[in-house]
């Protein structure tokens, strides 16, 4: 995405300074980071928390935050960030011909060397590099490697990164500083930060229609969530 389609514009304050933030808050999801074949949560907050800072942004770990308003309000390192980036783009969206359900921003750092898995998200995502470089890869012939079973059981055990793939079924972006990029939902992909500590906000979007319409991902998502209530993966109810 680019000029037009990409009118973010905010400064964030030094990368040490987000992370002193939001490491002292409860609600920040902090794990290893650790490069593998699948998403792996495993909790690092404590030991994150009780280095220096220097000395933690030194190591592996990766950040997540989910309710960024928390850090929108007067002294904090997201002040103003609705009003200048989130209602603008929302507003945009309309204009465009999209409506949508859910429409709300999430951080995402990554220390160096380190990678979000292996994994496919039940949103249409906008990502947004702020600091640092992350290599965002997707597949080629995404249906391929995620037929209908697996997008709908796309947090399951099965969701691992096939021993088959090679980088020619790859679909990769570098992205520095202002790169902009949009991955569609139920699609599998994954995020590889550099040598030095990587920064994004995401914008995650559901119940996403143009014109009316859904994307098909999401309609045979919701089609099986009526089928199978009981057992459908539950779409994100996430908000600002």
């Amino acid at each position: 995405m680019a000029e037009a389609c990409a009118p973010f514009d905010f400064e964030v304050p030094p990368l040490k300074h987000v992370i002193c933030e939001m490491r002292e808050d409860e609600l920040t999801r902090i794990t290893t980071g650790s490069r593998g074949k699948r998403i792996d949560l495993e909790d690092f907050s404590a030991e994150f928390r009780a280095q220096p800072i220097q000395e933690a942004m030194a190591g592996p770990f990766a950040l997540a935050h989910f309710k960024l308003s928390r850090f929108d309000a007067p002294g904090k390192f997201l002040h103003g960030f609705e009003k200048k980036i989130l209602d603008p783009w929302r507003a945009a969206l309309r204009e465009a011909g999209f409506t949508f359900e859910r429409c709300y921003p999430i951080i995402f750092i990554s220390g160096k060397n380190c990678a979000t898995n292996y994994h496919m998200d039940l949103s249409h995502v906008v990502a947004w590099q702020i600091y640092g470089k992350k290599r965002f890869c997707g597949l080629q012939d995404p249906r391929r490697w995620a037929p209908h079973r697996l997008r709908m059981n796309c947090r399951g055990p099965e969701v691992i990164k096939p021993d088959a793939l090679r980088e020619a079924d790859t679909l990769c972006y570098e992205m520095g500083p202002g790169a902009v990029a949009w991955n569609a939902m139920l699609t599998p992909h994954w995020v590889e930060a550099g040598d030095e500590v990587a920064m994004s906000i995401n914008f995650s979007h559901g119940g996403l229609r143009y014109q009316g319409q859904l994307c098909p991902h999401e309609q045979e998502h919701m089609d099986y969530q009526a089928a199978h209530p009981d057992i459908a993966e539950k779409s994100p109810d996430g908000d600002y």
